[in-house]
């Protein structure tokens, strides 16, 4: 089959976005599997090292770089651009020209477009190509429950605008695409409720089993791990939470206990929190997140938003460390009692924890099962397969 892809990211190895990741593994596993893949993708400044993998495994690469700030816009006067605060609408007419020279030059089947937002580019599709839109998240259920996280000010305003944009362009966008794919079964659920004549197939996003699959735990006593982009509000909140309203339960309770929040980019104000509390680290950016997950005693994964499959949930699980989290956060993973602990606020959460940590015949048990069900649920091969379904079924 012969498959565009139009990512917003360019997609290569040591790409860190979640998101970003899953598409490079994407292109690759159908390269491997005989397809014909070309990409279209926005650029962000990449390296001719970080380009040449993706170009290794296309036929086609179109780059097109928007004017992420006012002084690209400036340079784009400059170069005889008469409107720079309409540069957007050049990146979209060269994104369109390009997807329409792409499918006629290599006789595109299906284009694949790799997150909601993309799907802006569907009316550029020529007739008799397939369209599968691709979905992270269900946007009318996250974006608002992420704008409450917000403080008033400006960058509330600005989030609730692009919120607003991503709900009305979402429903639309549904409609418009001959298959919708989901990171989940909550999210087809959610996703048929906005569209019920939608065909919405569940593909599970790209997980590093790999790195995990043969990791030994040796969990260091008290330790609790959580672990995510901290320059994300999502997850700001979420190490919010865990300080502020399970932490000191914790503690009280077991006084040689430990928290480690992992992420690239914590904001000042979790630093500062550290500096007060011994016990309390924040590590910043860490390049072996297995290993983490190997010393942890309990990986702590609240989601106060949920949407899509939550990634390391699904990887502590299979680095064979037990995991706490929230309703949310096992929303899209859907592990079963006995194989994962939902605890649904500040003390049940820590209650969950402390049974764990004391309970370690209990912990095993927790932590066995839920390696179990995520080297089965997780499954990369399963979900390229169902891949292979969703692009025929948006062909015929």
């Amino acid at each position: 089959m012969n498959v565009l892809i139009v990512s917003p990211w360019l997609p290569h190895p040591d790409i860190r976005h979640a998101g970003g990741q899953h598409v490079w593994h994407t292109v690759r596993t159908l390269a491997e599997r005989e397809h014909r893949v070309s990409v279209l993708c926005y650029g962000r400044g990449e390296t001719p090292e970080q380009v040449a993998p993706l170009a290794v495994v296309c036929d086609q690469l179109a780059v097109v770089t928007p004017a992420y700030s006012w002084q690209q816009k400036l340079v784009g006067l400059r170069q005889g651009w008469r409107t720079p605060w309409r540069l957007g609408r050049r990146t979209h007419h060269t994104a369109r020209a390009h997807l329409r020279t792409i499918c006629r030059a290599v006789g595109i089947d299906v284009v694949h477009f790799a997150w909601t937002e993309m799907g802006r580019y569907l009316d550029a599709v020529p007739p008799g190509v397939g369209t599968v839109l691709g979905t992270l998240d269900v946007e009318y259920v996250v974006r608002p429950r992420e704008l409450a996280l917000y403080p008033p000010g400006g960058a509330k305003l600005r989030a609730a605008r692009r919120t607003r944009h991503l709900v009305r362009a979402e429903q639309r966008y549904v409609r418009a695409a001959d298959v919708t794919l989901a990171c989940s079964e909550a999210d087809r659920e959610c996703l048929l409720r906005l569209a019920p004549n939608a065909r919405v197939h569940v593909i599970t996003p790209w997980i590093d089993l790999d790195a995990v699959r043969n990791v030994i735990p040796q969990p260091v006593p008290g330790r609790l791990v959580f672990m995510g982009a901290l320059d994300r509000i999502a997850n700001v909140a979420a190490a919010e939470f865990l300080i502020d309203d399970v932490w000191p339960l914790v503690r009280n309770s077991h006084p040689d206990a430990a928290l480690r929040i992992v992420g690239a980019f914590p904001p000042d104000s979790l630093l500062m929190q550290a500096q007060s509390d011994p016990h309390l680290t924040v590590t910043g950016f860490v390049p072996d997140l297995a290993a983490e997950w190997a010393a942890a005693d309990v990986a702590v994964c609240p989601s106060l938003i949920g949407g899509g499959l939550l990634i390391k949930v699904a990887q502590a699980m299979a680095a064979g460390c037990p995991v706490v989290t929230t309703p949310n956060g096992n929303a899209g993973v859907n592990a079963p009692d006995g194989a994962i602990v939902v605890a649904g606020d500040g003390a049940a959460f820590a209650e969950a924890v402390l049974r764990l940590l004391g309970d370690r015949a209990y912990r095993a048990a927790v932590a066995a099962a839920g390696r179990e069900y995520a080297l089965w649920a997780f499954d990369w091969a399963e979900s390229m397969r169902r891949l292979e379904a969703a692009y025929h079924t948006a062909i015929l």
